[in-house]
């Protein structure tokens, strides 16, 4: 009994760590940010974004969006992956409506101007761009069996760039590979989220760049 009960730690510790996380680069990360103690380079908390012990805490205004990039790093060429909690409590249905999209803030060259790679509850991915204020769409919403939807399920969201090239990832599967215009040294890294027509709190447990 005690050499299955033993059995069985090591193999929800394995599966754990397994499950952890799916980011595509097994590389030293130049950034692994839990939130604890943040990086300098997010800037200070405010009502917007609070650094807490579960992690950056992302609170977009009721029908709009809100982002933190880090001013410290470069998406020229770089394995953004992140972990991000669902909401515990949705509504129903739950989609971008309703919820909001939520996912990564990348080749950004000021808050008018940056590309998102976002997931909605509904199980659909997206990539946009904000040109001068106006959204443009790049990959319009389509489904994927990738995004976990269930509420406090958490989801690694990944962009990885090369250049004017690059690869979107969604728990490990890669989505779609698309090109764009990034601005001139790639720009920093960010996350972002929105909010429906109640106020949404995303949860970023880990930040990580490669």
């Amino acid at each position: 009994m005690g050499g299955k009960l033993i059995l069985a730690v090591v193999l929800a510790l394995c599966s754990g760590a397994g499950a952890a996380s799916a980011c595509q680069s097994r590389a030293t990360p130049l950034l692994d940010d839990n939130f604890k103690t943040a990086d300098p380079g997010w800037g200070q908390a405010d009502n917007i974004a609070a650094f807490t012990a579960d992690g950056l805490v992302l609170t977009p205004p009721v029908g709009g969006s809100a982002w933190r990039w880090n001013t410290g790093y470069s998406m020229a060429r770089a394995d953004l992956c992140v972990q991000v909690m669902n909401p515990t409590r949705l509504p129903s249905p739950a989609n971008e409506d309703t919820v909001g999209a939520v996912g990564v803030w990348f080749w950004g060259a000021d808050s008018q101007n940056f590309y998102t790679a976002t997931i909605s509850l509904d199980g659909t991915i997206a990539i946009t761009r904000l040109v001068r204020g106006s959204w443009k769409t790049v990959i319009a919403p389509v489904p994927s069996t990738t995004v976990k939807t269930a509420p406090g399920a958490v989801n690694e969201i990944e962009v990885v760039t090369n250049g004017n090239n690059a690869r979107f990832y969604v728990n490990g599967s890669k989505i779609e590979d698309f090109q764009g215009q990034p601005p001139q040294g790639g720009g920093p890294p960010g996350v972002y989220g929105e909010s429906g027509p109640t106020s949404t709190s995303w949860v970023f447990h880990r930040v990580q760049l490669f």
